[in-house]
């Protein structure tokens, strides 16, 4: 092949390539598409309400960049070339992933579709995560929710990593982590629960001091709600026994206290149903030191609109339900 040969290739590859990367337009697939199946380019400028020769010139100018016919004339209709066959197949395809998206993009932007995924702590998903999510699908019914229990120690790697979209937990961002957007959403004290029947329960002043001797129930040792748990015992004197049960699970150790003289740790919110229905009992210490605020967490470049949405279903359940601002 001779220089001035190669040289015409070259120009030509560059021609075809810059007709791909910024000279093809969408409209010119929509007249290709339409082409297709109209068969006509009379049929196809009414379509698109204007002129034939203003057609004609949208397809010449396709294949004046590409150097090679897309269609060939026979009579009043058209008939595709290979190069037309290939560029309408794919028309299509684009076509079709440019309709879908603009209708992601326009669910988006109104909240109703999506997915976001959430990491929380266990002592909020009782109370507050059910309504927030049930405030959610109200407002997204197509929106898909993904929830994962974890501690904390566990969530802020998730949230840093988007395994998760936001994490709600008692424990605040770190102050030098400029990644994160923290927002306090609710107070909702843990409290220290117990059945009923336990002598904790007829006490009408307890002193910190009635608490020494008896079994608990307590998150896994290395929580933050565990830690604080036990700074504030130790601040009073009081150390909590090696036979401790361990569990994150609510319910479950609700449960457990309701059988047993052990002394658990409930959101406010959760513990105020259970002595409403008659079954345990809220022993009046102050706590309020135990992580009462609750947190709401994410990369602060998120701007996926699903995620704002469920923000703020959570500050609207973090008011409505657990109390923002109250002790």
């Amino acid at each position: 092949m001779t220089d001035e040969n190669t040289e015409m290739e070259n120009a030509r590859r560059r021609m075809f390539e810059r007709f791909f990367d910024s000279t093809l337009k969408l409209n010119q697939l929509r007249i290709l598409l339409a082409l297709s199946e109209l068969k006509q380019v009379k049929l196809v400028a009414q379509a698109f309400h204007v002129t034939q020769p203003a057609i004609s010139k949208q397809i010449a100018e396709m294949e004046a960049m590409l150097g090679v016919d897309l269609i060939r004339r026979v009579g009043q209709q058209v008939e595709f070339t290979v190069f037309g066959h290939a560029l309408t197949n794919r028309a299509r395809e684009i076509l079709y992933q440019i309709s879908h998206a603009r209708k992601d993009f326009d669910s988006l932007l109104f909240g109703s579709s999506g997915k976001v995924a959430i990491g929380a702590v266990s002592t909020v998903t009782p109370v507050l995560v059910p309504q927030a999510i049930a405030a959610f699908h109200h407002r997204a019914p197509n929106a898909a929710v993904s929830l994962t229990e974890a501690t904390a120690d566990r969530l802020f790697p998730m949230v840093a990593e988007r395994i998760v979209d936001l994490i709600i937990t008692r424990t605040p961002a770190p102050l030098n982590s400029p990644q994160f957007a923290d927002q306090e959403i609710a107070s909702d004290p843990l409290v220290l629960v117990v059945s009923k029947h336990h002598p904790l329960a007829f006490r009408i002043a307890p002193t910190w001091q009635d608490l020494e001797g008896h079994p608990w129930i307590v998150p896994v040792r290395t929580s933050p709600v565990y830690l604080a748990l036990d700074t504030l015992l130790k601040g009073y004197g009081v150390t909590l026994p090696d036979n401790c049960v361990e569990s994150m699970s609510l319910y479950a150790n609700a449960a457990l206290a309701g059988q047993t003289s052990m002394i658990c740790l409930l959101p406010r919110t959760l513990a105020n149903r259970y002595v409403a229905e008659g079954s345990h009992a809220i022993v009046p210490l102050d706590t309020s030191a135990i992580l009462q605020k609750v947190h709401i967490i994410s990369l602060a470049e998120n701007s996926n609109p699903s995620v704002r949405l469920m923000r703020e279903c959570f500050e609207y359940a973090g008011q409505i339900y657990a109390g923002f601002g109250m002790n």
